[in-house]
């Protein structure tokens, strides 16, 4: 069943061309006037875009930091009231399950927000520790951009967050929650489904005086390659199963997300085992060209080195570009590298496409403007 998320009346409106996908069972615009545009909008002015898709979790109760401390790469026993971090869970074979954000909302009360949704992890974890879970439900909106900070200022939000930070705000006669979690920079804002339109209204009025643009799926997918964040069920498929050992950290380039010194989650001691072997990392790849290559192998001379998951044309860099798993020995910042593109309506046949490796992310975060 798709679901609509509480914006979809608004949506639906400055949706003209009538151009929809869909994310974790919601419907969603893909954009509303292009999706280069909208991604250059996040990188000039300002966008807003829905973020209702996301999987959010709430994990109540006594033992709610341990059972965390047990599921996941890094301990939030050490987060504050109002912090947050990124982080991993992994499967008993070292694979990467799930990767999200994890926030703490009260002394026993922690949020997690994660890209795709894995209840059976949690689940099973709270039954074993004895405490609450419950998914969370409402319309949250990202807002993206130099401009972004200016525009909740004038929307009358206190937007003095720093990044990994999130607090409850009482707004106008509503109550709303504000974070800063996202890849990009910016900022999110959470609400009750009975709000949504009201805060979808306050803030694209507010954002009117600098040129505040509504981004489609397509846009943040862009500005996530570009960042270089590689999305489960999107670009690939997560550990459900125990027994496997793929996709590993890092092959993903989520090593960042673990705590080397946190000893006791699920799957580090086959994750320590298997990191000396993998010879497989995330890398950025540039292609000569403005056609994008997802899926696609990567050759260096006759030898495969490796294969690109996720790709796009970037309108910031004016080239196609691609997020790659590649071996070790063949990542390094310049490495050239050739991808075979299929045959197309306007060119029928197989074209060699030159390309070189580079470091990820392919493009900074776009910073909002101190206000």
């Amino acid at each position: 069943m798709v679901l609509a998320t509480p914006f979809h009346l608004r949506a639906a409106q400055a949706n003209r061309d009538n151009v929809w996908t869909s994310r974790n069972g919601f419907t969603l615009a893909m954009h509303y006037t292009g999706s280069a545009e909208e991604a250059l909008a996040a990188r000039a002015r300002v966008i807003i875009a829905d973020l209702s898709w996301r999987w959010r979790v709430a994990v109540a109760g006594r033992r709610s930091a341990e059972m965390l401390a047990r599921i996941l790469t890094r301990n939030p026993a050490k987060l504050g009231l109002g912090e947050a971090f990124k982080a991993a869970w992994l499967n008993e074979g070292g694979a990467v399950r799930g990767t999200g954000v994890v926030a703490r909302a009260g002394a026993d009360i922690f949020v997690v927000a994660s890209a795709a949704p894995d209840p059976v992890s949690f689940r099973i974890a709270a039954a074993e520790f004895n405490v609450r879970i419950h998914e969370l439900t409402g319309g949250g909106l990202a807002i993206v951009g130099p401009y972004a900070r200016y525009l909740l200022n004038r929307a009358g939000l206190n937007s003095a967050l720093e990044l990994l930070q999130v607090q409850r705000v009482h707004w106008n006669g509503i109550d709303v929650t504000l974070s800063r979690w996202g890849e990009h920079g910016g900022y999110e804002l959470w609400c009750k489904s009975s709000d949504a339109l009201v805060v979808w209204d306050r803030l694209v009025q507010a954002g009117e005086p600098f040129g505040v643009t509504l981004a489609g799926l397509g846009a943040m997918d862009v500005l996530d390659i570009e960042a270089g964040v590689a999305r489960p069920e999107r670009d690939y498929d997560p550990a459900r199963i125990d027994s496997g050992e793929k996709p590993s950290p890092q092959s993903l380039g989520l090593e960042r997300l673990i705590d080397i010194e946190h000893r006791d989650f699920k799957g580090r001691a086959r994750w320590l085992a298997l990191r000396q072997t993998d010879q497989c990392v995330l890398a950025g790849v540039e292609l000569d060209g403005d056609e994008a290559a997802t899926n696609t192998p990567l050759m260096r001379g006759n030898r495969c080195v490796g294969h690109t998951i996720a790709s796009c044309y970037s309108p910031a860099l004016r080239r196609a570009i691609a997020l790659a798993q590649v071996e070790t020995a063949f990542s390094a910042p310049g490495m050239k590298v050739t991808l075979t593109l299929g045959p197309t309506r306007d060119e029928r046949r197989f074209r060699c496409v030159d390309a070189h490796m580079v470091s990820l992310p392919f493009l900074a975060a776009p910073t909002p403007i101190v206000a």
